[in-house]
């Protein structure tokens, strides 16, 4: 009887553990700038995002600060892509269109909002976690001036 508790008690240990080692929340940030774009765009705004990432509840959420935006906000979005490469959006952000100057987008989303881009590797919320975490996810805010985007930042794991 000894020996069957101890054997069910080791059991839940490897069970407990290889379920933490799955169920994770991780931290990313991104300067985002004009320069960043693709192709770069001459701008006065800039910008910080910090984007977290929980495994455990499948959802993503976002506090991006916009400053010196010179004319409105018309969309903003997580999209998958290597620095310097313009990719499709996964996720995208709820704004204020018409929102320009210094402003804050927060928001969360979960897997049914995520937009599958099979073509690009990413075709379900597993695929988005690890693109995420292998740094090829940039955040873009786009305006009625430049609408295929104004600042741009690449998403950095932080320690």
């Amino acid at each position: 009887m000894r020996r069957v508790l101890s054997l069910t008690v080791a059991i839940m240990f490897v069970l407990a553990a290889a379920t933490g080692a799955r169920a994770q929340t991780y931290t990313f940030t991104a300067d985002l700038s004009g320069g960043n774009e693709t192709p770069g765009v001459v701008t006065g705004a800039g910008g910080t995002a910090t984007i977290t990432l929980d495994t455990a509840a499948n959802t993503v959420s976002w506090v991006i600060d916009v400053y010196n935006l010179p004319s409105g906000v018309t969309a903003g979005h997580i999209h998958v892509g290597s620095p310097g490469v313009g990719g499709p959006t996964l996720v995208n952000f709820t704004v204020v269109a018409g929102t320009s100057n210094d402003f804050r987008i927060s928001g969360s989303a979960g897997a049914s909002n995520l937009n599958a881009r099979t073509a690009q590797g990413v075709g379900s919320w597993d695929d988005f976690e690890q693109a995420m975490l292998n740094g090829d996810c940039y955040v873009n805010v786009h305006s009625q001036a430049n609408p295929g985007g104004e600042i741009r930042g690449q998403l950095v794991l932080q320690p």
